[in-house]
């Protein structure tokens, strides 16, 4: 284990090289700032791999019951939450690399480097490092629960496509600033989301990640992140969604073609691409619509804080569920983990709509801090499945 950590470290110092001697215009990029951040998730590695390592091997274990990975992804989630320091994306993503063997150099030179990316300090209170590191944990357990469905046939995703996707997840909303793609009543088609892959991809390509299909494919699933305009059919994400009903719940006919936007047209190519875009968008929502109403509460309080005045009520899980989750997760594993989880959110929901709409409890006073949805999921009749 300590060859394995110092390769890393290695691997952390050949990245500071790289950052030194290319001159990236965005001051996100800028390379004092980044060497603090390596210097600081790297001197923290081991400590945050021997804690993932006693708290987190359940991401593997497939054969572990949803109501115990439910209930176990939440305490951890939580214990980010209060703890001083919780372990960084960079050991997330080894940790990562360890359990899904992911060997080839290059695949753990881009996971390092979107990881440190996503390690640069974003102050938003939703859009933030915490979220980054919820999402990739979140795609960690539906890649081990979607290659153990499919173990043994074409439609297990390999390393390269682990990678990729892991990566993605760490910058999936770099940069964001806390506003959304709709700027004075005008929609920008990906803004957001073409800012992160803009400023991310000459850093891929400055450590050696530079075949175009790749880059391509991480800008596509970058982009079908994208939820708005709500509703709207042909938005990135319901565009993404068509594509995968069209590979795989028999929307493909021989006469028909999906005539995706340009940006998007390797999802009607490529069945891989389709379900790896669907995985990081179920990934990015999963956290406050598929684990526990409390948990969505306080993510929704987060939200609120960043986009208005902090306040948050049931009727906004309502919208945020009607209009972006569709009420529902489309694919095979985000429906085994999440979808009665989801359910059940909206129901408690709907209820709490119904009985006066009322404001939810300051996100310091939340049950979710309080340990009390852990408790909750891990009990049967009262669990969350």
């Amino acid at each position: 284990m300590r060859d394995f950590n110092m390769g890393w470290q290695a691997e952390f110092q050949a990245l500071k090289e790289v950052f030194r001697t290319k001159n990236f215009s965005s001051a996100w990029l800028e390379s004092t700032r980044l060497d603090t951040v390596i210097d600081h998730v790297a001197a923290r590695l081991e400590e945050d791999l021997a804690f993932l390592r006693n708290h987190a091997a359940f991401v593997f274990a497939v054969s572990e019951t949803v109501e115990n990975q439910t209930s176990q992804t939440i305490e951890l989630f939580r214990q980010f939450t209060l703890a001083p320091s919780c372990p960084s994306l960079s050991a997330l993503c080894v940790f990562a690399a360890e359990g899904f063997r992911i060997t080839d150099p290059q695949l753990r030179r881009l996971m390092l480097a979107a990881s440190v990316l996503g390690e640069v300090d974003n102050s938003m209170s939703y859009h933030n490092n915490m979220h980054y590191r919820k999402v990739s944990f979140q795609l960690m357990r539906m890649l081990a629960v979607y290659n153990g469905i499919y173990n043994g046939t074409s439609r297990v995703l390999d390393e390269r496509n682990i990678a990729i996707l892991l990566a993605t997840a760490c910058i999936h909303d770099f940069a964001h600033d806390g506003k959304g793609n709709t700027v004075k009543g005008v929609y920008i088609p990906h803004r957001l989301e073409q800012n992160s892959y803009d400023l991310a991809a000459p850093v891929f390509q400055a450590i050696g990640f530079d075949d175009p299909a790749d880059l391509d494919l991480i800008h596509v699933l970058l982009l079908c992140t994208d939820v708005t305009p709500f509703k709207d059919p042909a938005n990135a994400i319901n565009q993404a969604k068509t594509a995968y009903r069209y590979h795989f719940l028999g929307g493909k006919t021989h006469w028909e073609a999906l005539n995706l936007e340009e940006t998007l047209a390797v999802l009607e190519k490529s069945p891989a691409a389709s379900v790896m875009a669907l995985m990081m968008h179920e990934a990015d929502i999963a956290t406050s619509a598929g684990l526990h109403y409390d948990i969505t509460k306080y993510e929704t309080g987060l939200l609120m804080r960043e986009v208005a005045d902090g306040t948050a009520r049931p009727e906004n899980v309502i919208n945020f569920l009607n209009d972006i989750c569709n009420r529902q997760m489309l694919s095979e594993v985000g429906q085994q983990l999440f979808a009665a989880n989801l359910a059940r959110i909206y129901a408690l929901a709907e209820e709490d709509f119904k009985a006066g709409n009322l404001p939810f409890p300051p996100l310091e006073d939340s049950a979710f801090l309080l340990g009390m949805a852990g408790r909750q999921a891990a009990k049967g009749s009262a669990s969350i499945h």
